[in-house]
Formats: C-alpha cells, sequence, structure tokens
C-alpha cells in the first residue's frame, strides 16, 4: 500500500465525511426538531473524550482507505468508489444503526439521519478513496 496515498486519502475521505454528516445532520435535527447533542445517553460537549467523538469521521476514512485495496472492484473510478463505499455502509453502517435503533431510546428522526447521512458520506468518501488510491 503507498503510504502517501492511505493518509491521504483518510484525511480527504475524513473531511467528507464531517461535511456531509454535518449539513445533513442539521437539515434533519431542524425539519425533524431534534438535537442530537441533547439525547439522553450522550455526554456533554464540554466532556474532553467527546474530542474522540468528532474523530469518528476519520475512523471510518482510514478504515476505508485501508480496506480499499483488498477489493478487486470494477467500472470507472465513480463507479468503484460508490459501490466500495455502499459495500462499507451495509457492512458497518447499517448494523451500527440497528444497534442503536433497537437498543436506544433515540427519536425516529435519528435513526433517518444516520440512514441518509451514512450513505452519503460512504458513498462520496469511497469515490474520494478510489480516486486517490487508482
Amino acid at each position: 500500500m503507498n503510504f502517501k496515498k492511505f493518509i491521504l486519502s483518510g484525511v480527504l475521505g475524513g473531511i467528507v465525511v464531517t461535511i456531509v454528516f454535518w449539513i445533513v445532520s442539521m437539515v434533519m435535527q431542524t425539519v425533524l426538531n431534534y438535537n442530537a447533542m441533547n439525547l439522553d445517553g450522550m455526554r456533554a460537549v464540554e466532556d474532553p473524550l467527546m474530542m474522540l467523538f468528532f474523530l469518528y469521521p476519520f475512523v471510518i476514512s482510514f478504515t476505508m482507505a485501508y480496506a480499499y485495496p483488498l477489493f478487486n472492484l470494477q467500472g470507472t473510478i465513480g463507479k468503484k468508489g460508490t459501490r466500495f463505499g455502499l459495500l462499507c455502509f451495509v457492512l458497518a453502517g447499517i448494523p451500527s444503526i440497528w444497534v442503536v435503533l433497537t437498543s436506544m431510546n433515540y427519536p425516529l428522526g435519528f435513526t433517518i439521519t444516520q440512514i441518509i447521512s451514512g450513505i452519503l458520506y460512504y458513498a462520496l468518501s469511497g469515490m474520494v478513496i478510489a480516486k486517490i488510491m487508482e
């Protein structure tokens, strides 16, 4: 694996995940009238450990950048990236959403936000990673 491509993919993919997640979250929280940071079970934003929560987009993107070379996807870079991103959503996003949906008393809007943002940011970061890695 090319280390520079791995680092660049992880950083740019993380930026994509962050931007998409925050845009979708802001829109959905406004439309569905809830605040994810005020849900029971969430740490206070002031808690120092919450800094790690905000690194989550980079955990996703570096994991994806590591896994991308393990797949031999066919097609254009855009198709490869989209397929890879959606595969990651199916393997990681859906189980995570399922756990939260079935075990937490969060509003349905939270789950809807997770589904929409997840599909978008996994697919878009997959495209970014495919473009850099190819």
